[in-house]
């Protein structure tokens, strides 16, 4: 972690109306994507970009204040923080940053925290209702209330294919994601608001209460089924697993269950899903891929980043049985 935490509390202070409120702050997610910090006193969240080389420049808070501001208007069903003040000003504190309400929760990905273990039935069935009703609620925001951004399928899996060319990934993937850009997957109808990263990681439980989704710096108009496929992706991953955490509790949905029920809240048909995950998988294959370059290369020295490498071939082995089954 780059940043001094005495010096964002001391921009703080003299920026914030309320500043003189500012005990300190404490880092809470630092690294190499979005940062947050829990402003000590006033009891806020404090967003910045990466403070050292992103995986996925560039990093645009007015666009994420813009996009939560929006949400929190038009699809009140989605569960967020208060959105605060947004700095375009780099002089205050580095970089241009959002404060956001701190609100209660832990967020989970790779362990099944006590409370939902102890309720693997009700509890995660609970758990999917609540994330899809989410999902769901953002999907049929008007788009006209949602900030100016789009992308097609195909633009998609454009920007994906260049962003694993850049990271000189393996062959494999490049194939499968020019074949889906020359052949993307059929739409489900009108493009909605769609979230870009909604994995059951990106929300934040208390007592057994969705209170918040998370992580909308990919957030744009799109194709539903983009989020859908990203989010079927994480079942059966086996050894390739990045982040399965709960998918194996009786109560969680499974891949049918998952489709109706999302076909159920939208009204429309989750045609070519199969293509839709195998597209979500590759879009995480990308990702991953940019992490192990950046390492491999000397540009970051996060061990984080050794561990992207070594899953690479475990993961895209996946990947590519899984569009091969898609056709």
């Amino acid at each position: 972690m780059a940043r001094d935490t005495e010096r964002l509390a001391q921009g703080l202070r003299a920026w914030l109306p309320r500043g003189a409120g500012v005990t300190g702050v404490k880092t809470l997610s630092a690294g190499h994507s979005n940062e947050t910090y829990l402003v000590e006193g006033l009891n806020e969240i404090l967003r910045l970009p990466p403070s050292e080389e992103g995986l996925l420049p560039p990093y645009d808070m007015k666009r994420q204040h813009d996009v939560l501001t929006a949400v929190a208007k038009g699809a009140p069903a989605v569960p967020l923080p208060p959105v605060l003040e947004l700095c375009t000003d780099p002089e205050i504190l580095g970089d241009p940053f959002f404060l956001m309400g701190c609100i209660p929760g832990e967020a989970f990905e790779y362990a099944v925290p006590d409370w939902l273990a102890a309720n693997p039935v009700e509890g995660a069935e609970s758990v999917c209702r609540q994330w899809f009703d989410a999902l769901l609620a953002l999907q049929a925001m008007p788009v006209e209330a949602m900030p100016p951004g789009t992308r097609t399928v195909e633009e998609e899996a454009q920007h994906w294919l260049e962003v694993a060319r850049g990271a000189d990934s393996v062959p494999v993937l490049v194939a499968i994601l020019e074949d889906l850009v020359k052949r993307p997957p059929r739409s489900s109808g009108p493009m909605t608001p769609i979230h870009g990263d909604p994995k059951h990681g990106n929300c934040l439980w208390h007592e057994g209460r969705l209170t918040g989704l998370l992580d909308w710096e990919m957030s744009r108009i799109s194709e539903p089924l983009l989020d859908l496929g990203y989010i079927l992706m994480f079942q059966d991953q086996g050894e390739a697993s990045l982040g399965d955490a709960g998918y194996a509790l009786p109560g969680w949905w499974g891949t049918e269950r998952m489709i109706a029920e999302w076909e159920k809240g939208t009204g429309r048909t989750a045609v070519d899903v199969a293509r839709y995950t195998v597209l979500g998988q590759a879009k995480v294959a990308a990702i991953i891929s940019v992490g192990a370059f950046l390492f491999n290369t000397g540009r970051i020295a996060d061990p984080r980043f050794a561990a992207f490498a070594a899953l690479i071939p475990s993961y895209v082995g996946l990947l590519e049985r899984r569009a091969m089954a898609a056709g």
